[in-house]
């Protein structure tokens, strides 16, 4: 009997992964036994886990970090920008237990995708299978992303003195959000403008690079992209949009935070 070639094995988890249709139906699709296509399933899945850390992992030298930081003022113009944030909904079907806190704000059942994107729109980080029924910025807040950011262990260590403020590593979301020290986010639109409105708008340009990721999400993602596949860009309009959430005062004025978004404002001003 003849072992199965690599780019079938992948094909059979692929297609298992997307359509979770039984595996004798897959078996049957490939012209492989079930056992066969189970076994071919899990091993691929195990072989993707283990190659996670080759292809994503966070920056841990100087240098690495300021490729980063770098890149993302070149592209966008917005400084000390560590990594873009958000979450995305990935479709499932309808659990036996508990559907309703799978079933989302968009009409349809989910789990929850956060990823932390770089400039390069390779992921640094993520956490993914909680309810859609979850709002973003409480994913966020019971991630292992969270603590470490607050820990300060995330990064390494690196400042920079803007207008006076010393502003570290951030990574730049949507108004889901909260604002803190290491998190930035935009002025609600209501006070975006003027200078506060080329801040949103700089922000928005870095903050881009995660959803674009999202749009060209596939199995292999940042393999993909080390490899540089050819890739055909998506319409924006197929592009999550942040949650429609009330603005809200989060922080108090003259706080860390909002002395870092000033700053910033004034040297993207500048």
């Amino acid at each position: 009997m003849h072992p199965v070639p690599i780019q079938k094995r992948v094909a059979v988890a692929i297609y298992k992964l997307a359509s979770n249709v039984e595996f004798h139906d897959v078996a049957n699709l490939f012209g492989i036994g079930t056992s066969t296509a189970c076994d071919i399933f899990w091993e691929v899945c195990e072989a993707l886990c283990k190659m996670r850390k080759d292809f994503v992992k966070r920056p841990k030298t100087i240098a690495e970090m300021e490729a980063i930081t770098t890149g993302f003022e070149r592209k966008s113009g917005f400084p000390m920008c560590g990594g873009a944030l958000d979450g995305t909904h990935i479709p499932i079907i309808a659990p036996a237990s508990y559907p309703t806190d799978f079933y989302n704000r968009k009409g349809w059942y989910s789990v929850i995708l956060q990823g932390l994107v770089a400039h390069n729109y390779c992921f640094l980080d993520f956490d993914v299978g909680w309810p859609g029924k979850c709002h973003d910025s409480y994913v966020f807040e019971c991630s292992r992303l969270c603590r470490k950011m607050e820990e300060g262990t995330f990064f390494p260590p690196i400042r920079k003195n803007i207008n006076g403020v010393e502003v570290p590593i951030m990574i730049v979301a949507d108004s889901a959000y909260s604002l803190a020290s290491n998190i930035m986010k935009p002025f609600p639109e209501g006070t975006a403008r003027g200078p506060r409105a080329a801040f949103n708008a700089c922000l928005s340009r870095a903050r881009i690079h995660v959803e674009h990721a999202f749009g060209r999400l596939k199995v292999l993602h940042n393999f993909c992209e080390m490899q540089n596949v050819a890739y055909q860009e998506l319409n924006e309009d197929v592009m999550d949009q942040p949650e429609a959430v009330p603005e809200q005062n989060d922080v108090p004025a003259f706080s860390p935070a909002e002395q870092i978004r000033e700053a910033l404002v004034a040297y993207i001003n500048s």
